[in-house]
């Protein structure tokens, strides 16, 4: 599967300069206006408290409320060879109350992973932060400087924005540091 990246060609009489992106990782921000979140909150919240635990990572996979937006939203990714089938999908609620944070990870055994912002308080309720994957970059400051700018690049939370990766893209979420819950809805893919 291949982003397809334009080259930039520099002429200026003397040289001939082709710039090659290489090795690019996929970041898709994709913003959703049909879903009814606080009807997802309420029912992320029914399902944490019927369950015994009243763990607040709750399994939504038997859910299709993400399910039909994300079959189109695959299949006009600009990826080639085009993604046709969703062929498997794990999904859960994340509740996440002042405090809460997650630690560097990446999702291992799927293709694609992702995270949907159902309930954003107002505030530093946590950012998600994607790490370069690359580590024998790090020792390079020319590059880092230039073309990354950072090791971790910081998104912040916006209700109703998705958020699709590579699944071996490393990242973590940040402190919630407001008195409300933030909810987002995680996932794993698996595409062919």
């Amino acid at each position: 599967m291949a982003v397809i990246l334009p080259n930039f060609e520099i002429t200026n009489g003397k040289y001939n300069i082709v710039h090659q992106p290489l090795f690019q990782t996929p970041l898709f921000e994709i913003h959703i206006d049909d879903i009814d979140n606080r009807e997802l909150e309420k029912t992320i919240y029914k399902l944490r408290d019927k369950s015994e635990s009243g763990y607040s990572k709750i399994n939504l996979t038997h859910l299709s409320i993400l399910k039909d937006n994300l079959k189109d939203i695959l299949y006009n990714l600009p990826l080639e060879p085009r993604i046709e089938s969703l062929d498997d999908m794990c999904m859960w609620g994340n509740i996440s109350p002042k405090g809460s944070h997650m630690g560097v990870h990446n999702h291992s055994d799927c293709d694609l992973a992702g995270v949907y912002y159902v309930k954003v308080p107002k505030g530093d309720c946590g950012n998600i932060g994607f790490h370069d994957n690359r580590p024998v970059l790090f020792g390079n400051s020319l590059i880092v400087q230039r073309y990354v700018g950072s090791s971790i690049v910081q998104r912040f939370p916006v209700e109703g924005n998705m958020y699709l990766f590579p699944s071996s893209l490393s990242h973590n979420v940040g402190v919630n540091n407001v008195d409300e819950d933030r909810i987002s809805i995680s996932f794993n893919l698996r595409v062919s």
